[in-house]
């Protein structure tokens, strides 16, 4: 039915598509699909409302699946329950929790139940009324994100940064200090697990996030728990090791540049703030702390070796200049996927052109923002694998190379390319990229700064780097937020088709970008300082935020009646160029701005409409 709406115009207009809906049963999904989060609507999205009651930073929302009903979690230990159609707090549930809390959960087949998980290392279930329902002391460090089942909601599992994930069950005794068996997974004693996710459609799917840059998909089905007395603190692994080595138990995924250049480290400055998942589980959205956004098509096996062990193209397919026709042909201009200045953003050409992946690899190297040299040298290799008579990608990508450090790989690629194209040595380009991977190969390498790092870089197990070198690389990446000073911050899907996405950052604004182009659509002001949760409701377009201020806000279209949305950011450009300098800031230098930073409103071009707050006295986790 879907396939005979797109063909006609139905979709453009509401009317139609409404009458549709009567007249067919099933339409009525893909009215919500589609209506939901439209592009009109994303670029209206304003301030709507503030939640107050708080008294504390609001670390964690969660909508009920009807979106009756909004849940936040706050430093001041306290879950709130909101009705956000009537503006109004229907109940203020006091915790035992003593520390920050950080994730809360809907649970039960009413939505009576509510699970909290607190940096005082406790996970608490408790109905609405305050009846206490599970009290558990299992993990020994913060506990940082709850995942519940679509199909169970009796049953949810507990992420925290002692490396270990806990699997829950409302229907079966809890005994922290008995042989309850519900460890599900554990790490060595230095990785911290920092969100946890499971795929909507696949539940026995659990997608987990650490302090570095792969997350693992673990297939529940293929996994046991185990009792808490079968590890030690001292020596802690994996108590089913044996089960993962069945090579369809953990799938990893990682942005190549990122899994290549930390093969053997165990750990980084990189680490993944959340996991999310769209209606269909067919794709996973990552924020990566410390980088950019990107979206991993998990059906799709894009290795991230490809550069690395790409097949070499057939030197007797005829090499020439390829004729296009698409008008893209002058590679000194072009649209840029996420580019922040819309006006000058072209659309993507509905048919494969080299030009255009050789355009906007072109700009990539040149900008060298954070991720850019590789998504420079994946569209040349794209364009390699494509379109083979396309010598300048062959330079392009080599040049790529170079300038990641990737030695090896970008002579091996020189010595093809000078295979298949022998004049090409005589030139003084090639020269020149002789003399670069010379130098290069010539540098020390970097060793580690201390004896704990040496003795964390030995820790890495040979397996271990098989699965990371198996991982799988992204498809699509969203530039312009800043995520370097909290572990929370959030990206999620907006809408059932998922078209358009949505994250906060660190100087407090709202981002919004549109799926397909990755360019930015919206910026809104979210917060005085920092952006950490965006939730969308689950049927309508309305979105609920917070981050360091003690408030819950509500995002919704403006009206159209000619009324000033003073919260859009105005000049998106210095923004962006400002949060990409400061995410390859040494880390104490970013720390004292974050310490000193105010947003000024001349920057955002805006009046800045907080003159009343007086500062805040939360920690950024």
């Amino acid at each position: 039915m879907e396939e005979k709406i797109r063909k006609s115009n139905v979709r453009k207009n509401i009317v139609n598509l409404l009458q549709h809906r009567e007249i067919r049963t099933e339409g009525s999904k893909y009215v919500k699909r589609h209506c939901q989060f439209t592009d009109e609507l994303v670029k209206r999205l304003g301030f709507e409302y503030e939640l107050q009651g708080h008294q504390g930073c609001v670390n964690c929302l969660q909508w009920t699946p009807d979106g009756r009903l909004l849940a936040s979690g706050s430093d001041d230990t306290q879950v709130m329950i909101w009705d956000p159609m009537k503006h109004k707090r229907v109940h203020a549930l006091s915790t035992n929790h003593f520390g920050n809390i950080f994730s809360v959960k809907f649970l039960g087949t009413n939505n009576s139940i509510i699970a909290t998980a607190a940096g005082d290392c406790k996970v608490y279930v408790q109905t609405i009324e305050g009846e206490q329902l599970l009290d558990c002391s299992c993990h020994k460090n913060r506990v940082k994100r709850l995942a519940s089942s679509p199909l169970d909601p009796t049953v949810f599992w507990s992420a925290g940064e002692d490396g270990r994930v806990m699997q829950y069950d409302l229907r079966e005794p809890h005994d922290c200090g008995s042989r309850t068996a519900n460890l599900l997974v554990a790490y060595r004693t230095f990785t911290e697990i920092k969100c946890i996710a499971v795929n909507p459609t696949k539940p026995h799917y659990l997608a987990v996030g650490v302090n570095d840059a792969f997350v693992r998909i673990y297939d529940r089905r293929k996994l046991k728990t185990y009792p808490l007395s079968q590890t030690t603190d001292n020596k802690f692994v994996h108590p089913s090791k044996t089960k993962l080595k069945e090579p369809k138990c953990a799938q990893y995924y990682a942005p190549g540049h990122l899994a290549l250049d930390n093969l053997n480290t165990s750990s980084s400055r990189y680490v993944v703030t959340y996991i999310a998942f769209n209606s269909s589980g067919s794709e996973m959205l990552v924020n990566m702390g410390g980088e950019q956004i990107y979206l991993f098509d998990v059906n799709r096996e894009r290795q991230i070796n490809e550069i690395r062990f790409s097949k070499l193209m057939d030197s007797r397919r005829k090499l020439g200049v390829y004729k296009c026709k698409c008008n893209l042909d002058d590679h000194t201009s072009s649209y840029v996927p996420d580019n922040y200045d819309l006006k000058k953003s072209k659309k993507i050409p509905t048919e494969l052109c080299p030009c255009f992946y050789m355009r906007r690899a072109f700009h990539l190297y040149r900008r060298k923002w954070v991720g850019d040299l590789y998504g420079a040298a994946r569209d040349y290799l794209f364009v390699i694998e494509r379109w083979p008579n396309q010598t300048k990608a062959f330079v392009g990508l080599i040049k790529c190379l170079i300038a990641l450090e990737w030695a090896n790989e970008a002579k091996s690629w020189y010595e093809h390319f000078c295979q298949i194209v022998p004049e090409f040595t005589s030139q003084n380009q090639a020269k020149k990229l002789r003399s670069a991977i010379k130098t290069l190969e010539e540098k020390p390498r970097e060793k580690p700064s201390s004896n704990s790092d040496l003795m964390e870089l030995t820790k890495i197990e040979t397996e271990e780097i098989q699965k990371r070198l198996g991982a799988r690389d992204y498809d699509l990446r969203f530039v312009g937020h800043c995520n370097t000073t909290t572990d929370i911050m959030e990206a999620n899907f907006l809408g059932e088709d998922g078209n358009f996405i949505c994250a906060g950052s660190d100087e407090g604004i709202i981002f919004l970008w549109e799926r397909k182009t990755q360019s930015i659509v919206n910026a809104l002001v979210g917060d005085v300082s920092i952006v950490n949760c965006l939730q969308p409701h689950p049927s309508t377009c309305l979105i609920a935020s917070s981050g360091i201020d003690s408030v819950v806000k509500l995002w919704s279209p403006m009206p159209e009646d000619g009324t000033e949305n003073i919260r859009v950011v105005k000049n998106i450009e210095p923004v962006v160029r400002a949060n990409q300098q400061r995410m390859v800031m040494d880390p104490f230098e970013t720390l004292l701005i974050n310490m000193g930073y105010q947003m000024d409103a001349t920057f955002l071009n805006m009046e800045r409409p907080f003159e009343d707050f007086e500062g805040s006295q939360c920690n950024p986790s």
